[in-house]
């Protein structure tokens, strides 16, 4: 238990960095309090429409990585 309170406190540490020295780009949806999937689909959405609007190329590419971090 004692751990998961040390890994809360330094997530919030970093998090505070981050945010104060404003080192995220406004592209950065995981992760990121209160920005999940619905703003990352609305964000390709607005850059995709006006491409296929021309019919110009889109390509997209997802990657499911759920689960990376637990052994790294």
């Amino acid at each position: 238990m004692g751990s998961k309170i040390l890994d809360k406190l330094l997530i919030n540490r970093i998090n505070y960095h981050l945010y104060k020295n404003e080192l995220l780009t406004k592209r950065q949806f995981g992760f990121t309090p209160k920005i999940g999937t619905i703003d990352a689909t609305m964000e390709a959405k607005s850059f995709t429409e006006p491409l296929l609007a021309n019919r110009g190329l889109v390509i997209m590419t997802s990657l499911d990585v759920q689960g990376a971090f637990d052994s790294a």
